[in-house]
């Protein structure tokens, strides 16, 4: 199954929050304001915390957050769940504005190989589902795995900016990433192998989960 085979939702870059997409084993959906503990609980794991920007401490933060985001234009925030509705990350493309984005708010928790998956749905929606022409990605330089991440998915680097974001009340360099139409379909076909193997390693995991509740 592809990125786009199960997509539904507009092409326009104003209020629309009810775009989805799935495949790989997980689905994309958009947020709600009873994701507002999963969201906390989800920035505030040890690989994410001073790597993803400052963060909502308490779930009332985070739903005064979702509340402003809900009305913001230009901005998609996703819930990755797998295809039982198990929340296992976040994903975010926002500051749209002539056919460009951001791609960024991508944390996925470690036990569940759901990356690839996740990063081929958001950004096949990005130019396939909303026919954008660049992707940009910030990421902090102490952020190993994403930034291997985005060179592996295609972004091309084009500046390091030294202290251009706090977290925690400390400064932090961010590398400077583009990602056009193109790079992206030449990386994604070096990655769909890697996707469908991830989605037979994330379907044993809810089936590991059978019985449980919640997501932690």
């Amino acid at each position: 199954m592809t990125g786009l085979d199960r997509l539904s939702g507009t092409n326009n870059f104003f209020m629309d929050h009810s775009t989805k997409a799935e495949g790989y084993g997980v689905r994309l959906r958009p947020v709600r304001m009873e994701d507002a503990a999963f969201i906390v609980w989800l920035r505030n794991l040890e690989h994410a915390k001073g790597r993803v920007g400052d963060s909502a401490t308490d779930v009332a933060k985070q739903e005064d957050w979702l509340r402003a985001y809900l009305k913001r234009e230009g901005d998609y925030y996703f819930i990755v769940e797998t295809s039982g509705g198990i929340p296992v990350g976040a994903y975010g493309l926002y500051n749209m504005a002539d056919k460009k984005a951001e791609s960024g708010r991508w944390i996925i928790r470690r036990e569940v190989p759901a990356a690839i998956p996740s990063a081929i749905l958001g950004l096949d929606f990005a130019f396939k589902g909303l026919g954008l022409t660049e992707v940009r990605a910030s990421t902090v330089s102490t952020n190993q795995p994403v930034l291997s991440l985005n060179r592996r998915f295609g972004f091309q680097q084009v500046m390091i900016e030294p202290g251009a974001l706090s977290i925690g009340g400390q400064p932090v360099d961010l590398v400077h990433f583009v990602l056009s139409p193109k790079d992206w379909f030449a990386a994604r076909e070096r990655l769909l192998p890697l996707a469908q193997q991830a989605e037979k390693q994330v379907r044993q995991w809810e089936k590991d989960r059978a019985g449980q509740k919640g997501w932690q």
